[in-house]
């Protein structure tokens, strides 16, 4: 297949590796995946660490199988959980008024970075959130623009070297060198929002099985992000052990939950238990879910108000994953919560239109867009070499 580009998410719950392209009107053409269900992390710790080669080699087998071709390049996306996002305002004089390069903008990016000898954490991103030209005016790429002064602010994503450290060990033992990180939530944002839409801050959040990334996004870049250790998953299990049912059980129920009604004391909802019809209450059913979203909302709200941000709650507020997405009324929850109108966030593919894919398909999307960045600058880089002979 021409031009595939390969990306792997790791998830709390399951690694998946996607294969496609880049389609006509600027969509995603998916060739094939692979999803395998694994101990998952919790804490940023790996739940089953040394069974974590072996199942993130599975799952690149098992795509290549699918797709009948071997892979060369893969992208991996770095959950919120294993990163650090820092933003740093700057400002450079270039003395006369020049026509900005992208070289200008590279020694920029380098002079700011906080982190760049740090033993703990990675560069994996450096984005702008906005530019300044000498007139005053905002741009997001100020290359070709003439000025004598540049300011603005940057946003810089870090990986935790363990976490980059464990991926490469595991793609050594599969044969796989050529590997290339993104920040999953970053790639998740750029992919869901429009230009448009990122021009004024926005809240994501993104919920899923047993974690939930809190991020703040404007212009091509990250105002911050953070992450806890909670996630859809806790809600089945709060129904298994409140209700005393299998978490099997607790599943089939979660998908019937309906918050944005007040039941009476007679309904119920009907599960199979022990292959047989039982049903639940529905009243102790709802308080048992919305007692762990209100938990939820507690710790979201701990994530935004630590940012120090301004008018937090007057920004666009969005929902995607795949943890309490597909709850009925969990959306409704959220936006009493905090007083907001919440906007459930799913990707605009057709084959995968449903929030809990919004990870994998952003980090497709970067992957596709990084690589045809990298070969633009190759091309260009030669166009130099041949105007210099």
């Amino acid at each position: 297949m021409k031009n595939t580009i390969s990306v792997m998410d790791i998830g709390t719950s399951k690694i998946a590796v996607l294969m496609g392209n880049r389609g006509i009107n600027n969509t995603l053409n998916l060739y094939a995946s692979y999803i395998k269900d694994y101990a998952g992390y919790y804490n940023a710790e790996f739940v089953e660490p040394d069974k974590f080669t072996d199942d993130v080699c599975d799952a690149i087998a098992k795509a290549e199988i699918n797709a009948g071709e071997r892979i060369k390049k893969l992208f991996v996306g770095v959950p919120a959980d294993f990163c650090s996002c820092i933003t740093k305002q700057f400002m450079q004089n270039f003395g006369d008024k020049l026509k900005v390069e992208e070289s200008d903008i590279l020694e920029i990016y380098q002079q700011a970075n906080e982190l760049k000898d740090n033993d703990n954490y990675v560069l994996i991103s450096c984005s702008p959130i906005y530019f300044v030209l000498d007139d005053g005016r905002k741009v997001i790429n100020p290359i070709g623009e003439k000025t004598c002064r540049l300011s603005g602010e940057i946003s810089y994503i870090y990986a935790e070297k363990a976490f980059i450290s464990k991926i490469n060990v595991a793609l050594r033992k599969f044969g796989l060198s050529s590997v290339e990180y993104l920040s999953s939530t970053l790639s998740e944002n750029m992919y869901l929002l429009s230009e448009k839409n990122r021009e004024v801050p926005s809240i994501i959040v993104d919920c899923g099985y047993l974690s939930t990334s809190v991020s703040i996004t404007k212009g091509n870049g990250l105002l911050s992000l953070n992450s806890f250790s909670v996630g859809g998953g806790q809600v089945t299990s709060d129904l298994s052990e409140c209700l005393k049912i299998s978490y099997k059980e607790a599943e089939e129920l979660k998908k019937q939950i309906i918050l944005s009604v007040v039941p009476e004391l007679s309904d119920g909802y009907e599960i199979s238990k022990q292959n047989k019809p039982s049903i639940i209450s529905m009243t102790e059913a709802n308080e048992v879910v919305a007692a762990r979203l209100e938990m939820i909302c507690s710790l979201i709200n701990k994530c935004l108000t630590s940012t120090q941000k301004k008018d937090l709650y007057k920004m666009p507020f969005y929902l995607t994953g795949g943890g309490i997405c597909f709850i009925k009324g969990a959306k409704d929850y959220l936006a009493k919560y905090f007083g907001v109108n919440v906007e459930i966030l799913s990707p605009p593919n057709l084959q995968l239109s449903k929030p809990n894919y919004s990870a994998v398909l952003g980090l497709l999307n970067s992957a596709i867009n990084q690589e045809q960045k990298h070969k633009t600058n190759k091309f260009l880089s030669f166009l130099k070499k041949i105007t210099k002979r």
